[in-house]
């Protein structure tokens, strides 16, 4: 069987997710092909390490159809959901798995005008997928409860398999301090537990990094850096390579963090709640410290203590990755072969 994965998005970590799913097909047997974008932010280091893999315009028509040809009626396997992806998804007549990596729970914040067409689209998407995978059964069920959709598990799988090379690049960030915890991703969202890191932190001399445009700018305190705008992914690897840890300060439990599984790449521990989406990603002590979930004084004891907490090895983290990897590709293979 031939698999087409499908990477539609201009820039963001759902990138990496199709680049390891690429690479587990290929480690499966099972014959692959990878489509991305022409406007692919990182598209010359992609054709680079990835010369194999195609690209083309998903919102020309000719595009479009060039790309229907490619796929000639076998299955996509779909890593993100977007608006490019519309034109393909209504004309393609092979079978359309739809990979879904989280939901956000707006009980912690009224959605915005963007978020609410994000929802819509998705749910459109799932309602025309012949198959809804998700990383989390929390996710799943949130899935089939809202849309009647039966979804499917697919644990998300490590970064360890992606060729190297590909996170090589690294830009230096001038910081106000050298030793210090990182966060990332997603700050103005209010489930991703951002409020909470900065309550922990409050009035300490505990150093954080905060990556990412947001709303407000947190740099008022001498123990946080806030780059308050687009971090290159070299700028990025570079502060995940030198931080202490990946702090993942998440309020909901319905997502799989695509900051743990680059932490993890560069050999870095993580600091994330005991929940469904980390307990099994996370060894406390070994590759990361648990806190309880939206407890912020568990987590300011945790980042103050951490070098008491955390006996990080790289054969540990290795170790996990490579559970991660043969969990991810056991059900990869009996999802395609159904």
């Amino acid at each position: 069987m031939m698999v087409n994965i499908v990477y539609p998005g201009q820039r963001g970590s759902n990138l990496e997710a199709a680049l390891a799913f690429h690479e587990i097909s290929g480690s499966l047997g099972i014959e692959n092909q990878l489509i991305l974008s022409s406007d692919l932010a990182r598209k010359g280091k992609a054709r680079e390490i990835y010369p194999e893999a195609k690209f083309f315009n998903f919102l020309s028509i000719s595009g479009v159809s060039d790309l229907k040809r490619e796929l000639s009626g076998s299955p996509a396997f779909f890593t993100m959901v977007s608006p490019k992806l519309m034109p393909l998804y209504l004309s393609a007549t092979g079978k359309k798995i739809l990979y879904f990596h989280a939901t956000y729970d707006y009980s912690f914040s009224r959605p915005s005008f963007k978020d609410a067409a994000l929802e819509k689209m998705s749910e459109f998407l799932m309602k025309r997928s012949d198959l809804v995978l998700a990383t989390q059964y929390p996710l799943a069920w949130q899935i089939r409860m809202r849309l009647g959709i039966k979804a499917e598990v697919l644990p998300h799988p490590s970064y360890s398999a992606i060729r190297k090379g590909f996170f090589e690049e690294s830009q230096r960030v001038g910081l106000p301090f050298k030793d210090y915890f990182l966060s990332f991703g997603g700050l103005d969202r209010a489930s991703k537990g951002n409020d909470v890191l900065l309550e922990a932190v409050k009035g300490t001399e505990i150093p954080i990094v905060l990556a990412g445009k947001a709303n407000a700018d947190h740099s008022g305190s001498k123990n946080i850096a806030h780059l308050n705008r687009w971090v290159s992914d070299a700028e990025l690897f570079w502060l995940v390579e030198n931080s202490r840890a990946v702090v993942l300060p998440y309020l909901t439990s319905s997502q799989f963090s695509g900051c743990l599984a680059l932490a993890y790449r560069f050999g870095k521990p993580v600091v994330a709640p005991f929940c469904n989406s980390f307990q099994k990603y996370v060894e406390d002590g070994k590759t990361g410290v648990l806190f309880e979930q939206g407890n912020h004084h568990d987590l300011r004891e945790k980042l103050r203590e951490f070098d008491s907490w955390i006996h990080c090895s790289e054969s540990s983290l290795v170790k996990l990755e490579k559970r991660m990897d043969a969990s991810c590709a056991s059900k990869f293979q009996e999802i395609l072969g159904a």
